[in-house]
């Protein structure tokens, strides 16, 4: 009989560091089972989420091209510094998974109060960078005089979502708890719920409805920490008041430091939060370099990185299961199911991506229209541009798919560090610099630097699928021998 999703294996929080050998291997179907179990909700909330940065750009796309431009900086300003923190405070799922695998109770409590205690502490330096990342796009300006972005709205975007921050990690670390546990589907109902509050919000303040002023872009920020603070707030309510998770009590005894356990936790989560650095930075640092190319190609690169990064979130989403499933069979001295499971995790995301690379390249006239008004004789520029990236953006999709579910499924292992200098090589080296070298160097503009990016993943892909074909042998070499 196949196993059980996970989560379901035991009868609740009553285990103690019993790991669970005496299982059959886990079938093929048993283990797609088991995964999309676990990724459907997962990838529901995660689009959902996707959702509301897509109120965010089309709102901001009423405003006109050089606001949308705008927007579309800022929103990823304050996304990146997140990304990184929440890179790091992804240890939490790897280390919970393998104490649930192995019905360390105990153990898993104590994971979560650490990584609770972790986003407070990572909250500080990702608000600090939030208040001075305006001067730096400043300085950006003053040295290239094409880099025309309204910096001031970009500013007060940036100043309105400093208070999100320790909501939004919170709320990340809450995520990992209940999706080791196999029940995301309270994050999923909270993401959902999300977007018509995100939507008022941003009509109220972008557009000056009912007698309140108009904000413009920052009106975003402003939405961006108002949203954060309700989903926290409905998520701790319903964790302490559910009896499944009320049993393993985690808001309790988060006064007291485990100055080992925060040490593991940062040992596996910070070269995670290098690779979300490599990866982000390496998307930020092409939207920077597309802006040399003037607001109708900035334009055009925020509509195809938006439509990307919402086809994205269904092999993360995977991604983030082939972690559990990966780490749970490990923890439960699993080697072979865990091979079984990362394989699995991998081949779903990558027929993902195979529909979403076809959808790009049959519609970009179409998908654009989604963010600019075609009929808008003022976009024509910034459509034909964008109709340009959307055939690249394609091939993109499919290596984007393959690096990421194979990401998700080392950290499973608790392997980050050779990852994290693959994700430099492939992100940097060869997505940025290869990017750059097309687009400037060669003198291809935009379609230069978006091929560039699909070279870097490409190579960061097919390394991170040969580092985990090697490691998973190696584990089951080693139980055998």
């Amino acid at each position: 009989m196949p196993t059980p999703p996970v989560g379901t294996e035991t009868g609740g929080p009553a285990g103690r560091g019993q790991a669970r050998t005496d299982r059959p291997p886990q079938s093929l179907s048993g283990e797609i089972r088991a995964t999309v179990f676990l990724a459907a909700p997962l990838c529901i909330a995660l689009l959902a989420e996707m959702a509301l940065g897509f109120i965010e750009y089309k709102m901001a796309g009423a405003l006109g091209a050089a606001a949308f431009a705008a927007a579309g900086l800022g929103i990823q300003l304050v996304y990146v510094p997140k990304l990184l923190a929440m890179g790091t405070l992804y240890s939490v799922a790897a280390l919970g998974s393998h104490a649930h695998g192995a019905d360390d109770h105990d153990r898993l409590v104590q994971v979560m109060r650490q990584g609770l205690r972790l986003a407070f502490f990572l909250s500080f330096p990702v608000m600090a960078i939030l208040i001075v990342a305006d001067d730096g796009l400043r300085a950006i300006q003053a040295a290239y005089p094409g880099f025309d972005v309204d910096v001031d709205a970009i500013e007060g975007l940036l100043w309105w979502s400093v208070p999100s921050v320790p909501a939004f990690l919170w709320f990340q670390t809450l995520r990992n708890f209940v999706t080791v546990l196999g029940r995301p589907i309270i994050v999923t109902v909270i993401a959902v719920l999300s977007l018509p509050l995100l939507a008022l919000v941003l009509w109220l303040l972008m557009f000056g409805k009912f007698g309140v002023s108009a904000f413009g872009v920052p009106a975003i920020g402003m939405a961006i920490s108002i949203v954060a603070w309700a989903q926290l707030v409905t998520a701790v309510i319903y964790i302490r008041r559910a009896r499944y998770f009320a049993a393993y009590d985690i808001f309790s005894g988060l006064i007291h430091h485990d100055g080992r356990l925060i040490r593991d936790l940062v040992v596996v989560g910070a070269p995670i939060a290098g690779a979300y650095l490599f990866e982000s930075g390496m998307f930020f640092g092409s939207t920077l370099a597309m802006g040399g190319f003037g607001n109708d190609w900035l334009a055009a690169h925020n509509a195809v990185l938006n439509v990307t990064s919402i086809t994205f979130m269904i092999p993360y989403a995977i991604g983030q299961a082939a972690t559990v499933r990966v780490g749970y069979c490990l923890g439960a001295a699993r080697p072979a199911d865990a091979r079984l499971a990362g394989y699995v995790g991998i081949g779903l995301g990558l027929s993902w991506m195979v529909l979403a690379a076809v959808t790009m390249w049959l519609a970009p006239v179409l998908l654009t229209g989604l963010y600019l008004d075609l009929d808008d004789a003022g976009n024509a520029a910034a459509i034909a541009a964008a109709a340009s990236l959307f055939p690249i953006a394609a091939i993109f999709q499919f290596f984007d798919g393959l690096q990421v579910t194979a990401l998700g499924t080392l950290r499973g292992y608790k392997d980050t560090r050779v990852p994290m200098l693959i994700a430099f090589i492939g992100y940097w080296l060869l997505g940025i610099g290869g990017g750059v070298a097309l687009a400037y160097g060669m003198g291809l503009s935009g379609p230069g630097l978006w091929w560039g990016l699909a070279i870097g993943l490409l190579a960061s892909g097919l390394m991170l699928l040969m580092r985990f074909d090697h490691l998973s042998r190696r584990r089951i070499r080693a139980t055998l021998a």
